[in-house]
């Protein structure tokens, strides 16, 4: 397997945090997840 795995890791592997993806037909390719706004949050004044 590529880089360097022997075996496919298992899904909540922690070494796979932060390199979640998803394939978009659509823009061609994988893509990172857009993050969702968490309801009720504060939002950061720019100013």
């Amino acid at each position: 397997m590529a880089l360097g795995w022997k075996t496919p890791p298992p899904p909540d592997d922690p070494r796979l945090k932060g390199h979640e993806t998803t394939y978009q037909a659509s823009r061609g390719g994988w893509f990172k997840t857009a993050e969702k706004p968490v309801p009720g949050a504060m939002k950061e004044k720019s100013g």
